[in-house]
């Protein structure tokens, strides 16, 4: 059973299908594969483009609009140094082959519907819409009370996944608890149009308030991540669009506008609470944690969906094995997944935690080294083609797995 049906969930349930395991995937409502104002977006490095492509999926991910990040420059609005990234420079693939881009940024609702079609032609079990009422775990399997649109009843599986969001309902119910803190910061969410083409080109701003990350859209706009405090946050969403459009401007800054070419048009405005949440453990009993329910991490470097689809790339070869397949919710299947995403999830964590607090101090002198730093990074071949092969996700590849 997998209880939350978004990108992530169900991936996981058409992956596990192929596996002719018998699968049901439990949402709390229907799957809405329209656009939105603001776009939902979510950014993908190359190394899940190459695991949704074994997959047969990214072609028709691709088509419902994909943005290309072929660069990325990563500075701060009136600093003096800047890291400029682009794929022509990246390493090889572990298969030999260089990657086509760093990254892709695609409209949450339409990607979707490729994955949905597919599991409609699949065997999976769709519950939904359906709330999870009750949870008892055994020893030889999980029991699950499910009310849908018309009746209740009882789902039984030796294995129960939870991908069921930051603020996971299985999570809870399976006693698992959390570490992290809230960043009281938010992230307001628009899309903007600039007079210049962005030319597949993603811009990480770091202000001493926040991140803002402006990534490139299929029909020529920026997505832009903008990470403020409460107060601001409520005055940004208060505003008209005009004065939005000047305040986005003065937080970008002269040199960033100069690229940018000015900003002209923006979307309607949505805002959510920044935070870090860890599970204290991914797996207890006959659960297993995927996605947000086991990491919610800061948005900044866009890790949080990449984090995700490796953890069902990591639990399908758990399951895939021989110990796997014959009982998937035994114990020691379940710590040998935990285990190997643990160590990815923090090591991620770490990361983005260094970059917000390297950026947000106000220590006198910090500044400059912040600039001197990332001249060094832009300059140190070996050290840029360290940031390279992380910013595509070719670490976390396996030799020969690369995608057509």
């Amino acid at each position: 059973m997998i209880v939350g049906g978004g990108a992530v969930g169900a991936t996981l349930a058409l992956s596990l299908s192929r596996l002719d395991f018998r699968v049901a995937l439990v949402e709390l409502r229907a799957p809405v594969f329209a656009s939105s104002s603001p776009e939902r977006v979510i950014a993908l490095n190359y190394g899940s483009r190459v695991h949704l492509e074994r997959l047969g999926l990214w072609s028709q991910m691709a088509d419902t609009g994909a943005g290309v990040i072929r660069h990325i420059v990563v500075g701060e609005p009136d600093g003096d140094g800047r890291v400029d990234m682009d794929a022509a420079e990246a390493p090889p693939c572990p298969s030999g082959r260089p990657p086509e881009a760093l990254g892709y940024v695609l409209e949450m609702g339409p990607m979707l519907e490729p994955v949905y079609r597919q599991l409609e032609a699949s065997p999976v079990e769709l519950c939904m819409p359906a709330s999870v009422r009750s949870l008892r775990i055994g020893e030889d399997a999980v029991e699950v009370d499910i009310h849908g649109r018309d009746a209740a009843r009882t789902l039984r599986a030796p294995l129960l996944v939870g991908a069921d969001g930051t603020h996971s309902q299985i999570r809870r119910m399976a006693g698992i608890t959390t570490r992290g803190w809230d960043y009281n910061r938010f992230g307001i969410v628009a899309s903007v149009r600039c007079e210049r083409p962005h030319a597949d080109t993603a811009f990480e701003c770091f202000r001493k308030d926040g991140p803002l990350a402006f990534l490139p859209l299929a029909d020529g706009r920026y997505s832009i991540v903008w990470a403020v405090p409460p107060s601001t946050a409520h005055q940004l969403l208060s505003i008209d669009d005009a004065s939005f459009v000047r305040a986005l401007a003065r937080a970008a800054g002269p040199e960033l506008l100069r690229r940018l070419g000015g900003i002209v048009e923006t979307s309607g405005r949505t805002a959510f609470p920044l935070e870090l949440t860890i599970a204290s453990r991914f797996a207890a009993g006959r659960v297993a944690l995927v996605g947000n329910a086991a990491h919610t991490v800061h948005p900044v470097a866009g890790q949080g969906m990449n984090l995700g689809l490796r953890d069902v790339e990591v639990l399908v070869g758990e399951l895939s094995g021989e110990l796997g397949r014959r009982d998937p919710g035994q114990s020691i299947v379940m710590q040998a997944y935990a285990e190997r995403r643990r160590v990815d999830t923090l090591a991620v964590a770490a990361f983005t935690e260094s970059m917000l607090h390297v950026f947000g101090s106000p220590l006198p002198g910090m500044k400059w080294l912040r600039a001197r730093g990332l001249d060094t990074m832009e300059r140190w071949a070996g050290l840029k083609d360290l940031l390279l092969t992380h910013a595509a996700g070719m670490s976390q590849m396996p030799a020969g797995e690369e995608g057509a």
